[in-house]
């Protein structure tokens, strides 16, 4: 191999090894300059952001005021809710609070549902516990392990996700992102809310 040729390997090689260094912050300044991804970053923390995000399956859910209705937990962005075995006056207060969050999200709302899950089998009639908020979804338990499906809610130093009245948000490819205390301000996770919607394009 000539003198030549020599130089121009070198040259091939040394510009290999600063785009593998440098593609990195490439990508990073394109993100930062071409994305909502520091908005998003920035605005969004009235709650506590799960990272990384926690997959859920794709769980059928049901409308207790309706015998059509086939929804499924992904799809849409969702407001989630758990509770045991009786929804109490906290529940109701929860249940409350995501009509009005859902309905605050405007020209987003069509994007957004509401969710909640029994964790145990309830004498209650659901019909009767939720006819005052229509468009609120049960998430159906056939089929499902119902301890496997409550890990993924478990955060550090706190007990039985269905015992704590978090409220939650999941995204439409169903990851588990965000999630609230009890007492947490509606206008906060109103922001929260609005924020991932305008950034995504998905659900």
């Amino acid at each position: 191999m000539d003198e030549k040729n020599i130089k121009l390997n070198n040259r091939l090689v040394i510009t290999v090894i600063v785009l593998l260094f440098s593609a990195p912050l490439l990508v990073s300044w394109l993100l930062l300059k071409y994305t909502e991804i520091t908005e998003l970053s920035r605005q969004t923390n009235h709650g506590d952001l799960i990272s990384p995000p926690r997959p859920l399956p794709d769980i059928k859910l049901i409308d207790p005021l309706s015998d059509t209705n086939d929804g499924k937990l992904h799809g849409k962005w969702s407001l989630f809710y758990i509770v045991d075995d009786f929804c109490n006056q906290v529940c109701l207060d929860n249940l409350y609070r995501m009509r009005q969050i859902h309905m605050a999200a405007g020209k987003y709302s069509l994007r957004v549902q509401r969710a909640i899950l029994i964790t145990h089998t309830t004498s209650d009639d659901p019909a009767q516990i939720f006819k005052d908020y229509a468009g609120q979804r049960l998430l159906s338990t056939n089929g499902i392990n119902i301890g496997e499906f409550l890990e993924k809610f478990y955060l550090k130093d706190e007990g039985q996700p269905e015992q704590k009245h978090r409220l939650y948000i999941i995204d439409p490819l169903g990851n588990l992102m965000m999630s609230y205390p009890p007492d947490a301000d509606p206008g906060g996770i109103i922001k929260d809310l609005n924020q991932l919607l305008k950034a995504s394009h998905i659900g």
